[in-house]
């Protein structure tokens, strides 16, 4: 059961992109954003919500700051190329954010459920080479960035 979600993490952002045509170099930075905003200000945004009457567990809050940013943005960043290398390029780019999205949910579900996806032989393989996903995945989606600029499909 916990391959099936790990796979379906993985595989999510790379489905998406692939029906959609999403830029899935924006993506990972949605997701790169969204990683460094559940570090650093969920204790500040728990504070604040618990201000105006609205309860939400950390673990909660840490998952949508995840999540949020980068499905929306592969929503919104939809309509590029459907072949050639540049769609490649962006198939592993969002294999890569898959990765990286398990790496970043893990400890969050680990700590706040019985839902532990460390416990999983192909977690640990992941975490093996988490430098070389995170790092390519980074740097193919700053290379796609520079050298297709962001281009809205024209009207008819």
């Amino acid at each position: 059961m916990i391959d099936v979600v790990l796979a379906s993490l993985i595989l999510g952002p790379a489905a998406i992109t692939y029906l959609l045509r999403s830029n899935a170099a924006l993506g990972f930075l949605a997701l790169c954003t969204g990683f460094v905003l559940s570090i650093s200000v969920i204790g500040d945004l728990k504070q604040l919500l618990s201000e105006i009457n609205l309860s939400i567990a950390q673990s909660t809050l840490g998952l949508i700051l995840l999540f949020v940013p980068l499905f929306i943005t592969l929503l919104l960043a939809r309509g590029s190329k459907r072949s050639g290398l540049t769609f490649w390029l962006q198939l592993v780019v969002a294999l890569c954010a898959g990765g990286f999205l398990v790496l970043s949910v893990a400890p969050i579900l680990a700590s706040s459920s019985e839902f532990d996806l460390s416990k999983s032989n192909f977690y640990d393989q992941l975490e093996k080479v988490q430098s070389l996903v995170i790092g390519l995945g980074a740097a193919l989606s700053l290379m796609l960035i520079w050298l297709t600029g962001v281009h809205k499909p024209k009207k008819h």
